[in-house]
């Protein structure tokens, strides 16, 4: 399987979560303060792709390094009872943002939980206007906080 979702966290921000920089996870507290109760709980640093290797392997170091330069990893996805909200965490969101999510879509489609549907979203500090009518145009919902 091409997928990993790794711990599952509960909807609330009790630690900083995996791959987070300082300031993403200032914006995602901000998020999760905001938005947090519409969720049953989050996984963060999803990775997916074709070079995932098996729990054994990840063991050795070699191939864990390797695992580690060859993934896409997503930051976060939400769980929701009807879907899957997969988000980007960025700061000063730009165009290869959104960018991103259109690959992580294409990733989800073929490794991604099938039992139900997902969205694709970037949590920004900023976005300028021409990024979120373009963002919008490409089915992203863009939160800024």
């Amino acid at each position: 399987m091409a997928l990993y979702l790794g711990e599952k966290w509960p909807p609330v921000m009790e630690r900083t979560p995996p791959a987070f920089q300082h300031e993403e996870n200032k914006i995602w507290t901000a998020f999760v303060d905001a938005f947090g109760d519409h969720y049953q709980g989050f996984y963060y640093n999803v990775k997916l792709g074709e070079d995932l290797i098996t729990p054994e392997q990840r063991m050795i170091p070699e191939k864990r390094m390797t695992e580690e330069i060859g993934l896409k990893r997503i930051d976060a996805i939400g769980i929701r009872t009807d879907c899957y909200d997969i988000f980007e965490v960025r700061r000063r969101a730009g165009p290869g943002t959104f960018g991103q999510l259109i690959a992580y879509e294409q990733l989800w489609t073929r490794f991604g939980l099938p039992d139900r549907s997902y969205t694709l979203n970037i949590v920004t500090d900023f976005m300028d206007l021409d990024t979120q009518i373009a963002a919008k145009a490409h089915g992203l919902t863009v939160f800024i906080v």
